[in-house]
C-alpha cells in the first residue's frame, strides 16, 4: 500500500514540474533552500539581484555583527567583483549560525541524506549526472553544495527556535499528548477491492482470514495460503511520516501491541487490511520530540504568513546587530526587508525620511 501511494505522489509531482524550467531556484546562493527541494517565494523577494559593483575592494567592513565582521576582501574572494544581497547575507548567516549551532554526527548525516535526495531527484527527473547538476547550479564540488545545505539546515534550526516563541507551550504539550508516538513496524494482508472483486467479496475474504488466525494459524501461514487473493507488505512508520499512509491504517496500528493483529478488518481506499504489529518503540520524551512537534505546528504559521521564515532570519540579524559599512549594500538590504515585511519597514522608512527632512530644514 505504501509503495503505491508514494508512486502516485511521485507521478503527480512529476506532472506538475515543468521540465524546461529545471527548478532553477537551486542556483548557488540565490535563495535559501528549505528542506530537500527548496522554499521559493518569488523572484522579487529572494532573487534581489540588483548587482552591486563595489569599487576599491579591500579590508573595509562590508557588514558587522555581534562577535564578527565581513570585509570586502572576504566578499570578493567568495563571490568575485559583483555580488547580490542574497550572496552577502549567506556569509553573515553562516558566521552567526556556525557559532550558534554545532551539528551532531546524526544531524550531519541528515544533511548528507538531503544532499543525496536532491541529486537523486535531478537524476530521476532530468537525467542529470552529479557533475551536471553541480555545474549548472554554480557549485564547484559536492562538498560546496553540502556546505550550502548545512547552512540551510542551521537556518531551519533557528526558525524552529523562533517558532517556539510564537507557539504557546500548551499547544506544544497538547500536540505531544495526542499525536506523538514511537516508531511502529507492521506487516499486513490486504484484500483489494477492484473491478473483479466487490467490496462485499473483499470483506468476506478478510473475515475468512481472521477466522483462520483465531483458529491458531500464524499470520505468515495464512498470508501464504491466500497469496493468490491478497497483497502482503511490511509498513514501518512513525508520527512524522504518517501523512503517506491512510489514517485508518495508522490509527489501527497505534492500538496494537507487539505480536498482536487487528481482530477486525481495517478498511482503507484500497480494500480491507489485517494488520500485524512486528515491533513498537516507546514514545519519545517531549524534550526529544519538541523540535518535530514545533515543526508540525509551524505549518499553520507558514500558512498564515508565507514570509515568516524570512522574517525570522531578519530578526536573527537584528539580534546580532548586523550593520552594513557599504551604503549600496545597506540600501539593498532595506529593500529586501521591505519586501518581506512592508508594513513594519515602511513605517520605519517614513520615520527615517521625516528625520532626514527635519535635519535638512
Amino acid at each position: 500500500m505504501k509503495e503505491e501511494e508514494l508512486k502516485n505522489e511521485e507521478n503527480t509531482e512529476k506532472e506538475n514540474v515543468d521540465k524546461n524550467n529545471k527548478l532553477s531556484f537551486l542556483k548557488k546562493k540565490e535563495i535559501w533552500i528549505s528542506g530537500v527541494i527548496g522554499l521559493i517565494i518569488g523572484g522579487a523577494l529572494i532573487y534581489v539581484l540588483g548587482i552591486l559593483g563595489i569599487p576599491g575592494l579591500g579590508h573595509e567592513t562590508v557588514m558587522s555583527f555581534k562577535g564578527g565582521r565581513v570585509s570586502k576582501n572576504e566578499v570578493y574572494k567568495e563571490l568575485g567583483k559583483y555580488y547580490p544581497i542574497s550572496y552577502v547575507l549567506e556569509l553573515a548567516d553562516k558566521a552567526i549560525l556556525d557559532d550558534m549551532y554545532k551539528l551532531t554526527d546524526e544531524q550531519k548525516q541528515e544533511v548528507n541524506e538531503q544532499v543525496d535526495s536532491v541529486l537523486n531527484m535531478y537524476q530521476s527527473y532530468y537525467g542529470y549526472t552529479e557533475e551536471q547538476f553541480l555545474e549548472e547550479n554554480g557549485f564547484n564540488s559536492k562538498e560546496e553544495f553540502t556546505d550550502y545545505m548545512e547552512l540551510d539546515y542551521k537556518r531551519n534550526l533557528y526558525c524552529i527556535d523562533y517558532f517556539k516563541t510564537l507557539i504557546p507551550q500548551e499547544d506544544i504539550q497538547n500536540y505531544y499528548n495526542d499525536s506523538v508516538y514511537g516508531e511502529i513496524n507492521t506487516k499486513h494482508i490486504l484484500v483489494k477491492v477492484s473491478d473483479d472483486v466487490t467490496d462485499k467479496q473483499a470483506l468476506a475474504t478478510a473475515n475468512e482470514i481472521l477466522a483462520k488466525l483465531k483458529d491458531g494459524k500464524s499470520f505468515d501461514e495464512v498470508a501464504e495460503e491466500y497469496k493468490d487473493k491478497v497483497t502482503t507488505e511490511n509498513v514501518d512508520f512513525d508520527n512524522f511520516s504518517e501523512d503517506t499512509l491512510d489514517e485508518n491504517y495508522v490509527e489501527a496500528s497505534k492500538k496494537l501491541e507487539k505480536d498482536q493483529y487487528t481482530t477486525k478488518a481495517v478498511k482503507t481506499e484500497y480494500g480491507y487490511h489485517i494488520i500485524y504489529c512486528i515491533n513498537k518503540n516507546d514514545k519519545p520524551s517531549l524534550e526529544e520530540a519538541e523540535n518535530d512537534v514545533v515543526e508540525a505546528l509551524s505549518k499553520d504559521l507558514e500558512s498564515d504568513d508565507q514570509y515568516i521564515k524570512y522574517k525570522a532570519l531578519i530578526k536573527l540579524r537584528e539580534d546580532h546587530k548586523l550593520k552594513f559599512g557599504d551604503k549600496d549594500l545597506k540600501q539593498k538590504y532595506e529593500e529586501y526587508c521591505e519586501q518581506v515585511n512592508p508594513s513594519d519597514n515602511s513605517e520605519t522608512n517614513q520615520s527615517e525620511n521625516s528625520e532626514d527632512t527635519n535635519t535638512q530644514e
